[in-house]
């Protein structure tokens, strides 16, 4: 592959995969489009496997049609296929941080994380915690993390131990405590006793 203008090739798939959507979503005539899912289709034969997940997540732009649902069911199987090494990009991509911000990426990538089981979710929303990401992602895995509720509790409880992540893993056991209460109070399960105090 030629990289011209790009640094690596990681950034010219990147690139490649963007002007594919476009070219897709750009094309004036049913022959045009044709053509372009049938390029689309044969990037995601050559370079799924191991092309950048940015890459993939790009793909996700395509305006959905007959001929690109099966395009992005691929792509959004292939990244739920790798598990956790995907959850912060697809979650900094479903806080809007995309190359298209008016496009259907961010509901997709969001969708694309509710599909990998919540082992995987779990481990790679922590991984996000204890990393180097700013506060913004950090706030969006907790919340997922929330989301997830009680199969996260015990990997959360262990996130106490690790000091970049304690103060995250400790809103988002909070919130689930507070769910968990919640629900037991409108099933009559928790009765508020006069002064405040709850009763099993």
């Amino acid at each position: 592959m030629s990289q011209g203008r790009y640094n690596s090739e990681e950034e010219a798939l990147v690139g490649l995969a963007r002007q594919l959507a476009d070219a897709f979503e750009e094309a004036q005539t049913d022959e045009d489009r044709e053509y372009a899912a049938s390029a689309i289709d044969d990037f995601l034969s050559d370079h799924d496997h191991y092309a950048p997940t940015e890459a993939l997540i790009a793909l996700l732009d395509l305006p959905l049609t007959k001929q690109t649902w099966p395009l992005v069911d691929s792509v959004e199987a292939t990244l739920i296929e790798r598990g956790t090494e995907v959850v912060e990009e697809l979650l900094d991509a479903s806080c809007g941080h995309v190359y298209d911000l008016d496009g259907p990426v961010p509901q997709r990538a969001l969708e694309t994380l509710h599909g990998l089981s919540d082992t995987r979710l779990v481990r790679g929303l922590l991984r996000v915690l204890a990393g180097q990401a700013d506060a913004e992602l950090k706030q969006a895995a907790a919340d997922q993390l929330v989301a997830v509720g009680e199969p996260a509790v015990a990997a959360l409880e262990e996130a106490l131990y690790d000091e970049t992540a304690r103060r995250w893993a400790e809103d988002a056991l909070g919130d689930i405590r507070a769910a968990r209460e919640e629900e037991a109070r409108a099933e009559g399960r928790i009765v508020e006793e006069p002064g405040g105090h709850d009763v099993a």
